[in-house]
């Protein structure tokens, strides 16, 4: 591998580990009812930087937000900079995600698909930055954030098949085993995304029976949220049980240290993750385990999406072969 190659796999792995903390850092936004701490975009009550202090506003702010449509905004400096730090590191991955997108246009001639991958990995970045502003003008709106979620994801799964492609000569995987574990990975990425939006709607429910009790009576939330809990736990079982089954398939098949690593690391945080979702039930959804089961799932994707761009690779090299 050339320096350029070893510069462009830098430069994704520490863009797709900043969009795993991100994930997290909106999740802790969510969990703590900082979404709408900085209730304008991209000026944070009307300031460059957050106020530390209500003396730093107009006397008459909560009015001035109420005329723009935002009601009963009140200013709660760790709330308010809780959002910044959210908006700072998506700002951030911007700036990674040009240094990717520069980093895959120097190997472009050798590696074509990567540049594009890093290419629309870019655009999915600009696109979510532009999402969140959309879910800040629109107070919130259960809807897209749902969607800004999944953005982020379709941001990873371009990062990673860019690294995959990038990395084809040492994550490698034998035609056998490529043809016996595509397709399982395909359905086992589906389950993981249908899981995390079925948690987001838990987390949505949450939100509203949270801000109806004040934030009180916490043991009482997981009775009240209902079908979607119930769901929840239903395709909890099913991807649990899916992955570990997968995993042990790819260790059988696997021909190279790395996938049954990855193999292993995927069924690892699939128990981890199972935990942590058994723990907030059970604990009445604690606020600091909640970025860490988002961030699980969005993780659990990841791996599941090395897997298929290795196996995919193989494929591909294995039809190429058949053309020649």
């Amino acid at each position: 591998m050339s320096k350029a190659q070893r510069h462009f796999v830098t430069a994704a792995l520490i863009t797709v580990a900043a969009v795993f903390i991100l994930i997290a850092v909106g999740s802790t936004v969510r969990a703590t009812g900082a979404g709408m701490g900085c209730p304008d975009w991209p000026t944070c009550f009307g300031q460059m930087i957050p106020p530390t202090d209500v003396s730093q506003l107009p006397p008459n702010y909560q009015e001035i937000y109420r005329d723009r449509g935002y009601a009963n905004v009140e200013f709660n400096a760790l709330k308010t900079w809780t959002e910044f730090f959210n908006r700072l590191t998506g700002v951030t991955i911007g700036f990674l995600s040009i240094w990717t997108l520069w980093a895959a246009w120097r190997v472009r001639r050798e590696m074509q698909p990567v540049f594009w991958y890093a290419l629309s990995a870019f655009l999915l970045v600009g696109f979510n930055g532009w999402l969140g502003k959309v879910v800040v003008s629109s107070n919130l709106h259960p809807v897209l954030i749902t969607t800004h979620m999944m953005a982020s994801l379709l941001v990873v799964a371009a990062l990673i098949l860019a690294i995959s492609h990038a990395l084809r000569d040492t994550l490698t995987m034998s035609i056998k085993s490529a043809i016996s574990t595509r397709i399982w990975l395909i359905v086992g990425m589906i389950l993981t995304i249908v899981q995390i939006a079925l948690g987001v709607q838990v987390r949505e429910r949450i939100d509203i029976i949270s801000v109806g009790l004040q934030y009180t009576e916490r043991a009482t939330w997981v009775a009240q949220v209902g079908a979607p809990l119930s769901l929840h736990i239903l395709g909890a079982m099913l991807v649990v049980a899916y992955n570990l089954w997968l995993g042990m398939s790819i260790l059988r098949h696997a021909d190279n240290a790395l996938s049954q690593n990855l193999a292993r690391g995927m069924m690892l945080l699939v128990v981890v993750e199972l935990m942590f979702g058994l723990s907030l039930a059970l604990l009445g959804f604690p606020a600091f385990l909640q970025p860490l089961h988002l961030m699980f799932a969005a993780m659990i994707f990841g791996v599941q999406m090395t897997l298929f761009g290795a196996a995919q690779h193989a494929l591909s090299h294995k039809s190429r072969l058949q053309t020649n």
